[in-house]
């Protein structure tokens, strides 16, 4: 007498349940490396870009930030916060009137001053203080945030640009996280609002 050797139909429906349930598991957890690859590539990226902030700061003399002070993208200095500094050089994408070299220049997404010297003084070998830069080796692009195109922006992992954002002590780095969002600011600003995926990183802390 011959037997006849196969898997009846309810085998084969629970072969074909475990290997979904294991193909389920194993994109999850994929997704989940995924996921704090992107994280941590984020946290790296804020890390190097909080230290040529801090170098460009170091740098100046002047504990001025990118936007502050000497490098004020307006005339405030003299009375004409509605025009542009005089002293910058600013490049072409800033374009040609005041209020658009303004809108430009104070972008949060705008890194551009840490890629070109803003006021072409250079670096002092005597003094030691100056422009010393590029402060970064790459720049993702021409970025446009806001209603503001064309900054130099650096991109996050995420495929949004990281912005600059807060004044003096308070002044921090945000990445969106993976909803590409910017969720606000909290009461302390060196920690996103609650439930926010955003990732923030304060320069001075």
């Amino acid at each position: 007498m011959k037997h006849e050797f196969g898997f009846t139909l309810l085998e084969l429906l629970l072969v074909i349940a475990l290997l979904s349930v294991t193909a389920g598991v194993v994109v999850q957890g994929y997704e989940g490396v995924q996921d704090q690859g992107r994280y941590d590539a984020a946290r790296f990226e804020m890390a190097e870009l909080r230290k040529a902030l801090l170098q460009f700061r170091r740098d100046s003399g002047t504990n001025d930030f990118p936007g502050q002070g000497i490098y004020d993208c307006t005339d405030a200095a003299n009375g004409n916060p509605a025009s542009a500094n005089p002293d910058m050089f600013f490049p072409a994408e800033a374009g040609s009137t005041d209020a658009e070299k303004i809108a430009w220049c104070q972008s949060p997404a705008n890194f551009w001053m840490l890629f070109a010297d803003p006021l072409g003084s250079g670096w002092n070998p005597d003094t030691h203080r100056g422009w010393h830069g590029p402060y970064l080796q790459r720049k993702s692009g021409l970025i446009s945030y806001g209603n503001v195109d064309d900054v130099w922006g650096i991109a996050d992992p995420y495929r949004s640009p990281f912005i600059l954002t807060g004044n003096d002590d308070a002044a921090h780095i945000v990445s969106f996280g993976p909803d590409k969002t910017h969720d606000g600011e909290d009461a302390i600003p060196c920690e996103p609002p609650a439930g926010s995926d955003d990732t923030v990183l304060c320069l001075l802390q």
